[in-house]
């Protein structure tokens, strides 16, 4: 199978992405190396697609698992990458069908974490995101996959030195072109989650 244009630009930027984070990572030495810190966070939260009639067949919200790995490079500047995915039941009432959708986002960039207090921590993150789904419906499955970016906001409360608990927001957007034309990809992340320092 041929991969489309628009697949190979989205994992050419992708790639160069984890390139250039790369080489910031490795060229940002110091005295602040020492304090590197690298978390893992794991939550869940609700998704708002973008799409209007994503959502008028699944419904406006959708329960979405993430995991975020955020490394300090130098300062509060930080290199993070997210994995989330949704898996969601739909139904289309002009027909009379069921349908079935899944979803992944991978996203990776760059962000700024500042302290508020002694347990309290803002993060800030700016990045790119690859959304990619496969959906069933009347009895056709479609694939796709799109190339975008993703803006978000953590407020992080330390428990103690290893672990801290957070409170997430985040939209992302992308698009893809399909049969029936183009689609919208991406929309509103609002979760909780629990992190680990180490």
């Amino acid at each position: 199978m041929k991969m489309k244009p628009a697949t190979k630009n989205s994992f050419r930027s992708m790639f160069l992405l984890v390139c250039l984070l790369t080489f910031f990572s490795v060229c940002c030495l110091g005295e602040e190396t020492a304090t590197r810190r690298n978390m893992v966070t794991v939550g869940a939260g609700l998704f708002r697609s973008a799409n209007a009639d994503y959502r008028s067949v699944y419904g406006q919200s959708t329960f979405m698992p993430e995991i975020k790995i955020s490394r300090l490079v130098y300062g509060g500047i930080a290199i993070w990458g997210s994995f989330g995915w949704i898996a969601n039941n739909g139904f289309i009432e002009e027909v009379d069908e069921k349908t079935h959708i899944r979803q992944t986002m991978l996203s990776l960039g760059l962000g700024f974490m500042q302290k508020l207090s002694a347990p309290l921590r803002l993060r800030g993150e700016l990045g790119l995101a690859h959304i990619s789904f496969k959906e069933e419906a009347l009895d056709v499955i479609q694939k796709g996959s799109g190339m975008g970016w993703n803006i978000g906001i953590d407020l992080d409360y330390r428990i103690n030195n290893k672990m801290f608990v957070t409170l997430t927001s985040s939209y992302s957007q992308a698009s893809d072109e399909v049969e029936a034309g183009k689609i919208e990809l991406g929309g509103l992340q609002i979760g909780a989650g629990l992190g680990f320092i180490f």
